[in-house]
């Protein structure tokens, strides 16, 4: 299997737990822009236990994540949205050193090609919480230079331990509903 394509990032916000299953709640995906590239770093407890002189037991648990994801645009409303500020009717984004950003799921699709056929394999954080970006332009020089912005989040897991899923498709319309399906809210 090789990689060869990213795209369709979601988001949602992450409104609860269900009781009985632990399970995600969501109020409805929304696009977080074109795909430029995504870095998921895992981090992992270890803990090893040595009894007469060799290694009896060990033992590897997710800990947390950290998420970057460059976009085609930083969209005002969309990281308002992401990062917990407020937005006017006339797109001004207000920004206020006590904005607390929302727990989101992200989801996105890898194409992969697999034996010679394109696959669509899903990836969804269940949930992360992103914080201001750093941001840098310089000006046009003698020639064009393309510059992404991109945001960055802490994974966690929920409270059942779950911290993300994946599931391959073999077309990309049954992935992004897949997506959509995970982020559609409860029905009433």
């Amino acid at each position: 299997m090789a990689k060869i394509g990213l795209n369709s990032f979601y988001y949602s916000h992450l409104t609860g737990e269900n009781a009985q299953t632990g399970a995600p709640i969501y109020d409805g995906d929304k696009s977080l822009g074109k795909a430029v590239n995504c870095d998921v770093s895992i981090n992992s407890n270890s803990a090893e236990l040595y009894a007469d002189d060799v290694l009896a037991e060990s033992d590897t648990t997710f800990s947390n994540g950290t998420v970057a994801l460059g976009v085609d645009d930083d969209r005002e409303a969309t990281f308002a949205d992401l990062l917990g500020h407020q937005t006017s009717e006339a797109g001004e984004v207000k920004r206020n050193a006590n904005d607390v950003a929302p727990y989101v799921g992200v989801g996105r699709i890898i194409v992969k090609l697999v034996e010679n056929v394109r696959v669509y394999k899903t990836e969804i954080l269940y949930k992360v919480k992103f914080s201001e970006p750093n941001q840098s332009e310089q000006t046009k020089g003698e020639s064009v230079t393309f510059s992404t912005p991109s945001i960055e989040g802490r994974v966690s897991t929920l409270s059942n331990g779950d911290w993300s899923d994946a599931k391959t498709f073999t077309s990309k319309a049954d992935a992004v509903a897949y997506i959509k399906s995970v982020f559609a809210p409860p029905t009433p």
